[in-house]
C-alpha cells in the first residue's frame, strides 16, 4: 500500500512538473509570437552626432518585421542604419528572415535553408505590425534589402544568423559591393565574423551577446576592428554602473546594444559610450 501511494505521489509530482514546464513554454511562445504595441516618436527627435540608430530587423513597428516595406519605412523615417538577418536557401539565395524556420511570420512553416527559394515565393508574411496593409508579402532577398540601403543611404547591419553557407559568404560581399552600401557584420557566432573578415578586411563587425563577459571582450579583441553588440534587458551590463561597458570602451571596443525602445535607456547608451542603438521603435517618453 505504501509503495503505491509512494509511486502515485511520484506520478503526481511529474505532472505537475510537466505541467508547469509547458505552461511556461507556452506563456514564451505567445510572448515571442505576438506583436508589441509601440508608441513612436520621430527618428530626428532622438538621434544626434553621437548616436547612430539603427532599425531592428527594419523599423517593425511600421511593418512586418524584416520585410521590405520594414525596411523601406525605415529609409523613410531617417534611420542610419536598418538592420537585417540572412540564411542560405537550399538553391543559394539569400534571403531575410529571423527565424530558420517561417512558422512565426508566415502562412505556413518552411525550414529556410532547406527550401528553395521558389518553395518560400509560395509562402505569404501574416504577422507583425500593420500586416494587413501588405497583400501577398513576400519573403525579402538580400539583393531586395541593399537595394533600399542604398536608395535610402542607410548603413546595412547584416546578421549572420546560421554557422552554416561560410564557404558562401563571398557571395554576400559581392552584393554588398554591387550596390555600394557600407556595411555592419554581426553575428552570436565568432567563426562567422573571422570567416567574413578574410573577405572583407575594413568592414565594422559586431559579436552578438546578451550579456557581456571577460570571455566576450577577448574574442571580440581576437578580430580587427570587431566590437561588441550587447543585449540592454540583461541587468549585469549595466551593474556598478556600467562596468563592463567601460570595459569595452576602454579596451577601445565599437560598441553597439539592441534592442533599446526607451529613449531613457538610449541616453544612458550613449552616456557610457555606445555607439550604435538598435532598436524596434522610438517611444516618445
Amino acid at each position: 500500500m505504501k509503495k503505491k501511494n509512494k509511486k502515485a505521489l511520484i506520478i503526481t509530482a511529474v505532472a505537475a512538473v510537466t505541467a508547469t514546464a509547458i505552461g511556461i513554454g507556452i506563456a514564451k511562445f505567445n510572448k515571442f509570437y505576438k506583436t508589441v504595441d509601440y508608441n513612436d516618436a520621430a527618428v530626428a527627435d532622438i538621434m544626434n552626432p553621437q548616436t547612430r540608430l539603427v532599425a531592428h530587423r527594419g523599423y517593425r513597428s511600421a511593418a512586418p518585421e524584416n520585410t521590405l516595406p520594414a525596411f523601406e519605412e525605415a529609409g523613410k523615417a531617417g534611420f542610419w542604419g536598418n538592420e537585417c538577418d540572412i540564411y542560405r536557401t537550399a538553391d543559394g539565395v539569400w534571403v531575410i528572415h529571423h527565424d530558420f524556420v517561417t512558422f512565426r511570420m508566415m502562412n505556413a512553416s518552411k525550414n529556410i535553408e532547406k527550401s528553395t527559394y521558389e518553395e518560400l515565393l509560395k509562402l505569404n508574411t501574416n504577422n507583425g505590425h500593420n500586416v494587413d496593409k501588405y497583400e501577398n508579402l513576400k519573403i525579402c532577398t538580400l539583393e531586395e534589402y541593399l537595394e533600399v540601403c542604398q536608395r535610402y543611404n542607410m548603413n546595412a547591419f547584416i546578421e549572420l544568423k546560421s554557422k552554416k553557407n561560410t564557404e558562401h559568404y563571398d557571395e554576400i560581399i559581392a552584393l554588398v559591393e554591387k550596390y555600394g552600401v557600407t556595411p555592419t557584420y554581426i553575428s552570436f557566432q565568432l567563426e562567422n565574423l573571422r570567416k567574413i573578415r578574410e573577405l572583407d578586411k575594413e568592414a565594422l563587425l559586431l559579436y552578438i551577446v546578451d550579456d557581456i563577459s571577460e570571455e566576450a571582450i577577448e574574442g571580440a579583441k581576437s578580430i580587427a576592428n570587431c566590437g561588441i553588440d550587447f543585449g540592454v534587458n540583461e541587468k549585469v551590463n549595466f551593474e556598478n554602473g556600467g562596468e563592463l561597458i567601460k570595459k569595452c570602451v576602454e579596451a577601445g571596443l565599437p560598441l553597439g546594444a539592441w534592442a533599446a525602445d526607451d529613449r531613457r535607456m538610449m541616453k544612458t547608451l550613449v552616456d557610457l559610450g555606445v555607439t550604435y542603438i538598435t532598436t524596434d521603435c522610438l517611444t516618445q517618453y
